[in-house]
């Protein structure tokens, strides 16, 4: 696992100082993740991108988190959700695939941190449902979901697409685990409009507990 990046060590590898007071439109894609957080302020209550690293070694915010999660009963947020995934009754989801390199900006410690809980459904031929956890705070996670798409040109021979039927996927998991879906849900991205058309449908979703 590649160490976590801090907001000074992902300026110093661009070569640039980003003033935090600074205030800017939203970024585009080819920023750096510093300079894209403090710029668009992006990062809010909850992280909003999934960044992975270029050619160049510069870090990107290339796809969206586009579930939030609430957890209001004793347990913490994250250990729900990993349990939702896990058991006899949930043997069609497996971690022992490798995941590519994600990270998703964690406001309070000013850094980007790995997921805290990856899961695929694996399935015949294509679009296994592909999901990243990050843990927020004991209440709350945010999660990014996607299909892997067969792509002999990327990174671990797939790519994430069809991020609304991915979220819709675990919604309707979760759901039979006891949470409730709010499917009338938009989040935010600060991200330009040419990537949004690119994203295409995100399926923004917010789960409670």
């Amino acid at each position: 696992m590649t160490p976590d990046l801090t907001r000074r060590e992902a300026m110093a590898g661009i070569g640039s100082a980003v003033a935090v007071g600074a205030s800017a439109g939203l970024a585009g894609a080819q920023e750096s993740p510093a300079e894209a957080v403090v710029d668009a302020d992006r990062e809010g209550d909850y992280p909003r991108c999934l960044y992975k690293p270029d050619g160049d070694g510069e870090w990107n915010p290339v796809l969206p988190i586009n579930v939030h999660a609430r957890d209001s009963s004793d347990g913490a947020a994250l250990a729900t959700v990993e349990d939702a995934f896990a058991g006899f009754s949930n043997l069609e989801w497996t971690r022992v695939f490798p995941d590519a390199t994600a990270r998703a900006w964690d406001r309070e410690r000013e850094r980007l941190v790995p997921p805290d809980y990856s899961v695929r459904r694996p399935r015949l031929g294509d679009e296994w449902t592909h999901v990243h956890v990050w843990d927020v705070d004991d209440d709350r996670v945010a999660i990014h979901a996607h299909l892997d798409v067969f792509d002999p040109s990327s990174s671990h021979f797939h790519r994430g697409d069809h991020y609304g039927d991915a979220a819709r996927a675990v919604a309707d998991h979760l759901g039979d685990e006891g949470w409730t879906v709010e499917r009338d849900y938009s989040i935010e991205y600060g991200v330009g409009e040419d990537r949004l058309e690119r994203w295409g449908d995100t399926g923004d979703l917010k789960l409670t507990y």
